[in-house]
């Protein structure tokens, strides 16, 4: 019966008594197990430059995309070094770690396969960069069920608005209406909410001081990817 409906909606699934043709995903912290590198990333990142280690710094770069982050890092520290040159730094740093040491959020490709499987629009929208990203997902072997991406860096202002979530839905051919938005961050949670997506928390310790609040606003909170199935009717 379950393989009957799938071939009767193909393109799409359902969940809370409604149709979805699209899932856009935020990546690290939410596909990609790849919150933990940036505190060593940061950590000597601050360290080459003589710098200390500050909590305040490392919670205000986490809702920046790379080129906001670059240009506060420039201006809080008060650095000699272009934008430019601070986010290569952060490049050749982390560079190494996407291609080869970063895994995936538990089941999170089972469900990117079954999502692939439906016919169901898939979309990535992200505050980081091809030049990192593209091989972590080739690497974990999940690469070719994305259709499009949606870099913070080509909208305005980032994930401070849902221009990305929306940016990205509009690649696929979807209206967020019709669309589902995977985070794992409290902003992105409500903006992706009040542009109309449905949403999905995906637990990562790097958010865990908001995590009632995340809790409270999005409309499904996950530990593991397999508990979309548990959701669905």
């Amino acid at each position: 019966m379950k393989r009957e409906w799938q071939e009767r909606n193909q393109g799409m699934i359902k969940y809370n008594g409604k149709m979805w043709e699209g899932a856009v995903f935020d990546l690290d912290g939410t596909i990609l197990d790849s919150m933990w590198i940036w505190e060593s990333v940061d950590g000597r990142f601050l360290a080459n430059h003589g710098l200390p280690v500050e909590e305040s710094y490392l919670k205000a770069l986490t809702n920046m995309n790379f080129p906001q982050a670059a240009a506060y890092t420039k201006e809080r520290y008060a650095m000699a070094e272009s934008e430019a040159a601070i986010m290569e730094e952060w490049y050749a740093l982390a560079r190494g770690m996407y291609e080869k040491e970063i895994g995936l959020k538990p089941h999170a490709a089972e469900y990117l396969e079954y999502l692939h499987r439906a016919g169901v629009k898939i979309a990535a929208a992200t505050s980081s960069e091809p030049v990192l990203f593209e091989a972590a997902l080739k690497n974990n072997g999940v690469y070719d069920y994305f259709h499009t991406f949606a870099l913070s860096s080509e909208t305005p202002h980032g994930k401070d608005t849902p221009e990305v979530y929306c940016l990205a839905a509009k690649r696929l051919g979807t209206e967020p209406q019709r669309s589902i938005v995977f985070e794992d961050i409290l902003k992105g949670i409500c903006n992706a909410r009040q542009a109309g997506f449905y949403t999905v928390a995906v637990e990562d310790k790097s958010a865990a001081e908001e995590m009632e609040q995340i809790r409270a606003e999005a409309d499904v909170y996950i530990t593991d990817y397999r508990q979309m199935k548990e959701i669905e009717k």
